[in-house]
């Protein structure tokens, strides 16, 4: 029996292999010697369904136990819905990205050498580039379209194959939506392709792509549900990724022209989701990634201890509290900057209340929920159980700050750090390991924020629904004032629409995307220097700021950047694909 199990994972495991006909057993043991870590979640996933189902079938040919058939996956429902699951695990976004938040104004890495201060100073090209995804995309993609293929003979019940199809059309139009973002217009390979057939395929336009993402989209939604669980798609989800996608492709990256159609197209969809009334705003902002039943989470990727993790309460944290590693998100004074007063005015606007000398009172409530300053109150370990709490001393001479410099490079350069999405309460995180709360890819706020910004776009001034939709954000986050209807002009309410996005999103890998589809990256981000705090705490107790740009350089983020090279070694596979201009 025991045997036998064993020999039903190790043929779940020829579902990450190549296809093949006829796969030996031994080759299945040999492969799972290569399998880090991060396979294990799958791994034990596979271990969990085979025992459930151990006593209903047999999956190995009796007359040869080491010989499994493709059939035998392909025709049985749980086999394949574990086809898909290693589809959704295919997702490059999550936790493990975070160094997309240090190459734009939002916070900073503090090792000197490491990818995002490369990135930051244009050390990256076709060869070296930390932020590509060609390879493992395609991979994927041909996962998703043998999916699809087997799907046309399986004898699998047509509901199922019917709501598996939706949920890959959904996966495939992400991943799609993910290359067109760095690259523009790409190959579209939309079957499962043989070895007669010419492997060598161009790159379809721009539009063509994206309109290629919209039919996938639609597809998906055809055949989905209403509602599934927030790691599934479902007609909500779609029409969240479908919103977002009309969105790029309305902005001026993508639409040189302003074809005022792609506006209208994106802000419709969003009031579609908005209008079903099934998400609202989670009013707790400290909670809305440790709650996992919160009302604002549309898609997200799950993590699950001690099979899945990641590394961000530790990370983000001081060198007291990291546990084996830090340094990775020093918020900057930039963003500190955009956080309103709460009354909802700008630092920078008369009126607004704010003090230089006390430069953290009186602000919204999203700047307490995510930034972690001078005197602020943090949460952590050393070592596992108890948990501490420590007030952070950012000054100079100060413990979270200069104090031993021998461990500067694991502290603050900015003078802030981030509590965004932390566990305060955890107590088992060390170095990479430990950390669980979900990676929310697609949220409520965003929705709102997308409608806002398309419907302006579209319209020749803000209507109602713009206003209604910004004050129900900024009055979760506390401000007590509301944006007035017919208060400001539409270059004005663009302002306010992107320092919402500036706030409300930030850390969630949404600003570097924003910055290059608005094509503000070669202003915002070339030739600056992200800014920070030198604070000396004075003989009265009081403190003294002095706000000094901490990169020892300027950024560069030159034209051609706006879309990423193709790598070099898929230059030389494929003769077809032209690189893009300036590469």
């Amino acid at each position: 029996m025991v045997i036998t199990i064993l020999n039903r994972v190790l043929l779940m495991l020829v579902l990450t292999l190549p296809y093949k006909s006829n796969v030996s057993v031994y080759h299945i043991k040999s492969y799972i010697m290569s399998y880090t870590h991060k396979n294990v979640f799958l791994f034990f996933s596979i271990v969990a369904l085979v025992v459930a189902a151990s006593c209903k079938k047999d999956f190995l040919n009796r007359q040869n136990p080491e010989a499994i058939s493709a059939d035998e996956v392909w025709n049985d429902a749980d086999l394949v819905g574990l086809y898909v699951n290693k589809i959704y695990n295919d997702r490059t976004e999550g936790w493990g990205q975070h160094f997309y938040n240090n190459i734009t104004d939002e916070s900073r890495s503090t090792y000197p050498g490491n990818e995002p201060n490369q990135l930051l100073i244009g050390q990256w090209d076709d060869v070296n580039n930390p932020m590509d995804i060609w390879g493992a995309a395609y991979t994927s993609i041909r996962r998703m379209n043998e999916f699809f293929y087997r799907m046309e003979t399986s004898p699998l019940a047509a509901e199922i194959k019917e709501q598996l199809s939706g949920e890959v059309y959904f996966l495939r139009a992400f991943m799609y939506f993910d290359l067109v973002k760095r690259y523009g217009g790409v190959p579209v390979i939309d079957h499962f392709q043989g070895i007669d057939e010419d492997l060598e395929v161009a790159r379809a336009t721009t539009e063509e792509t994206f309109v290629f993402i919209l039919a996938d989209l639609d597809r998906a939604y055809e055949r989905l549900p209403d509602t599934a669980p927030k790691s599934k798609a479902s007609k909500a989800t779609v029409l969240a990724l479908k919103g977002r996608v009309l969105l790029y492709w309305a902005s001026p990256l993508f639409n040189p022209e302003n074809e005022q159609e792609r506006w209208q197209q994106a802000a419709e969809v969003n009031k579609q989701l908005i209008d079903l009334g099934e998400y609202s705003l989670y009013d707790n902002l400290n909670d809305l990634w440790l709650n996992t039943s919160n009302t604002e989470s549309i898609f997200q990727i799950e993590y699950k201890l001690p099979e899945k993790y990641h590394d961000w309460d530790a990370v983000v944290k001081p060198l007291v509290l990291a546990n084996n590693t830090a340094g990775y998100g020093s918020i900057l004074q930039n963003l500190v900057d955009a956080f309103p007063m709460v009354n909802g005015k700008s630092i920078h606007e008369e009126g607004s209340g704010y003090d230089a000398q006390n430069p953290y009172v009186g602000r919204d409530k999203r700047f307490y929920a995510f930034v972690a300053y001078n005197g602020a109150k943090m949460k952590g370990t050393t070592s596992g159980p108890p948990l501490k709490e420590i007030t952070l001393e950012i000054y100079r001479g100060g413990r979270d700050y200069d104090q031993d410099p021998s461990t500067i490079i694991y502290n603050t350069t900015t003078g802030y750090y981030t509590i965004k999405a932390v566990n305060q309460e955890n107590t088992i995180y060390r170095g990479g390991f430990g950390s669980d709360q979900p990676w929310i890819e697609l949220r409520y706020a965003e929705v709102l924020l997308n409608f806002a910004e398309a419907q302006n776009e579209y319209l020749s001034a803000p209507d109602p629904t713009i206003y209604e939709v910004l004050n129900l954000i900024r009055r979760r986050a506390g401000i007590t004032q509301d944006l007035e209807v017919g208060t400001f002009t539409k270059d004005q309410m663009r302002t306010i629409i992107r320092n919402e996005r500036y706030v409300e999103l930030c850390l969630e890998h949404k600003r570097y995307w924003d910055l290059r589809r608005w094509k503000l990256a070669t202003s915002i981000l070339n030739g600056q220097r992200g800014m920070g705090v030198v604070i000396t705490k004075n003989d009265d107790g009081s403190f003294s700021y002095d706000y000094q740009p901490v990169d020892p350089q300027p950024n560069v983020f030159t034209e051609k950047m706006y879309y990423m090279p193709i790598p070099r070694s898929e230059l030389t596979k494929n003769r077809k694909l032209a690189q893009n201009e300036g590469w």
